[in-house]
Formats: C-alpha cells, structure tokens, sequence
C-alpha cells in the first residue's frame, strides 16, 4: 500500500498543534523546563509514599515559604548566568542586606521603610560594583564575586560579630512577613487579580507575537495558560486549607512576575539573551554589551538584597551564620535545576521557582523521613549533575545543528 504525497500533506495539516508541540518538545534541543517538572512530580510522588504528611496542607505551607529565599536568589543568579556568567557572591550580599537592615531598626530606631532601601541598597552597591569590574575592566565574574563575597563577608562580620554574631528583628513589618499568612478570602482576591495581570500581560504579548507570524498558536497557549490557572486553583485551595497564603510567598511570587516581565517583555531583556549568547555579535549588532552586564548585575543585587531581608524576616534574626550555610549553592542549583544554561543565553526566570521547589522537596522530605543531611546533599548533588549533564548534552546538539 503506498501514501502519496497530497494524502501525507493532508495528515500533517489536520493534526492538532497540542500534538504538534508535543512532537517538537520531544524533538527539540531546548526542553526547557520539562524535565525538571517531570522531577518535581517524581519526588513529590516517591516523598508522599514513603510519608503521607509530605502533601499535606500543612507541609505544603511550610514548603512554600522554605522556597522562597533561595527562590529569590535564584532569580539574582538567573540573571548574571544568563550572560554565561556566575555570582558567588549572594549568599553573603544577602546577609549584608539583613545586617544593614537590622543596625539601622535594632539600634538607630529609624523607620522601617527606609531602612528596608537601605539594607536593599546596600546589596545593589555591591552588584553594581562587581558589574563595573565585570563590563568595564574585563575581570572574570568569577574572580569578582569570590573577592566580592570576602569583602561582603568582613563587611557583615564587622556588624554582626559586636552583637554576638546576630540581631533579632522586632519590627511588627519583620513579624507580620516572616510568620504570618493572608486571610484565605485576601488569599483567594490577591491570588486570582495576580494571575488576572499575569494573564492579561501574557494575552497580549501573544496576540502581539500572531500578528508578526511568531505565535506558537491559540489552541497551544490558551492550553498552557488553563493548566497554570488548574495549579494556581489547586496551590491556593490547599494554602487555604490550612492558614492561607504565607505573605512571604506572595512578596516572591510578585518578584518573580516583575522579572518575568523584565526579561520576556522588553528591550533590555530581549538584549539579556542576545549578550549571554553571543556578546560579539551582540556588539556589533549595536547592542551595549556593557550596560547589559552592568543592569544584569545590578538588577541581581537588588534580588539578593530582597531575599537577605525576606529570610531574616523568616527566621526573625539576622545571623552571619546565614553566609556560611549553602544558600548560596542552592540558589545556583536552583536556577541551573530549573533550566537556565551555564553557557548563557538559554533560560526562565520561571526556572527559579521550580528549581527552588525541587531543592526545598528534597531537603523537606528528607527531613518527614528523617534521612540524614549525608543522603540529602547526595540527592541533591545528584540532580544537578543530572541538569547540567542534559544542558550540556542540549548545547552539543545545537552545535552539531548549527543552532548556536
């Protein structure tokens, strides 16, 4: 039996464009952030049959506020490795933030507005400055945080250590972020009018994209935009469940939209992907290459500044212990789990969340079985060798390809 060519034409004009992405994910050479969902699903899964507490609305309330500071400094990370570049500077940037934060409320008395710009302020000043090394002089960003991550260490250590090496918040602002939730019917209003915005912004941005030919198609986006509002539905209904929606959940999640907008939504981060995938040719396409690198910095040390004050609010003190932990490699962890390319240009801020989400599963369930941190580092280990090994993997095919 034989099928001409009009009849082939045929089947393929009259299959449907779910099946046709779904064809061309597996085909692809960007995933995207398909495997790392399809992980989160796994150790969901593996975690609730080994512990049935581990979905609870309890547990899942916990869960979202133990993601949001590596969350949010992974967003930081996201931009600098978007460049093909790396900041091991956050964890201690952070901790200057929150140390900057709590002189100056602790100890000064002054108003806690303020105070939040200037613990802020103070982590924008320490990514601007490794931004201007970085663009202007030419040193690796490697080099630069690590010196830059010493001095953000002297710096925390001289205002932390006369103190006994931590200051506990008492500010009602601290209080009310770190440990309370959002009445469920508030929970309900601000969750649905933030994916009323988000859907909004995404609805024209794809009308935008049809009208130039780019459109990935209705049926493929109305599709993905019903399946986030199914998990937004579901998220929120078991929040509610328990004490409503931490408010440091929302702060994140209202960081990573305004990030999402950034990088997707405008010119600066349209030129964002450009430099991180090829900055020569970006410069001589008329992109300034440097002023990327400079914002990409600077806009990661006003995120790393934000999550050094959203964690001591979670844990009530600012510690110097903080810088000594691992936040800083989870938050790398994070965004590489989470689909952003080391090798720069490829990636999602949306990365971040369910990197984070992968990383605060794996430590959350550890912990319900009570499996000791040796195994935990080991799993967690293992996953990012695993995304990086498929990064890696995707980049050589793009190259045999000719797509890079």
């Amino acid at each position: 039996m034989t099928v001409n060519a009009k009849d082939m034409t045929s089947t393929t004009q009259t299959q449907s464009p779910v099946r046709s992405w779904t064809q061309k994910l597996v085909q692809s050479s960007d995933l995207g952030m398909a495997p790392v969902i399809a992980a989160l699903i796994v150790i969901w899964v593996v975690f609730e049959i080994l512990n049935p507490h581990f979905l609870t609305p309890r547990n899942i309330s916990n869960l979202s506020a133990q993601i949001v500071v590596t969350g949010t400094l992974a967003l930081a990370e996201t931009f600098v490795i978007l460049l093909g570049m790396i900041d091991l500077s956050i964890g201690w940037s952070s901790v200057v933030a929150a140390a900057v934060f709590s002189v100056t409320t602790v100890f000064l008395n002054w108003p806690v507005w303020p105070c939040v710009g200037l613990g802020i302020g103070a982590s924008v000043i320490v990514g601007l400055l490794q931004g201007l090394l970085v663009s202007r002089v030419g040193v690796p960003s490697f080099v630069v945080s690590l010196g830059g991550a010493m001095i953000a260490e002297g710096v925390s250590l001289a205002m932390l250590t006369p103190h006994g090496g931590s200051i506990p918040l008492s500010d009602n602002l601290s209080t009310m972020i770190g440990t309370l939730n959002i009445a469920p019917t508030w929970s309900w209003i601000l969750s649905l009018g933030l994916f009323a915005v988000f859907a909004g912004v995404m609805v024209s941005q794809h009308m935008g994209r049809m009208k130039r030919g780019a459109g990935e198609g209705h049926s493929v986006f109305f599709v993905k935009l019903a399946a986030l509002f199914v998990l937004l539905v579901a998220a929120v209904g078991t929040l509610c469940a328990y004490r409503g929606v931490p408010w440091l959940l929302l702060i994140f999640l209202g960081a990573l939209f305004a990030c999402a907008f950034v990088t997707k939504s405008t010119r600066f981060g349209r030129h964002l992907y450009a430099v991180g995938g090829n900055a020569e040719a970006s410069r001589r396409s008329g992109i300034n290459v440097r002023f990327i690198q400079l914002a990409a910095f600077t806009i990661a040390g006003a995120l790393v500044g934000l999550g050094g004050l959203l964690d001591a609010a979670r844990l009530g003190v600012a510690s110097a212990t903080v810088g000594d932990s691992d936040i800083m490699l989870n938050a790398v962890a994070a965004a590489v789990i989470g689909g952003t390319s080391l090798f720069g240009g490829r990636g999602s801020v949306y990365g971040a969340l369910f990197g984070a989400l992968v990383i605060a599963s794996v430590t959350n369930g550890m912990d319900l079985i009570g499996a000791p941190s040796s195994i935990r580092f080991g799993v967690e280990g293992a996953i990012l060798l695993v995304a990086i090994t498929i990064d890696t993997l995707l980049r050589q095919r793009r190259l045999r390809s000719g797509r890079v």
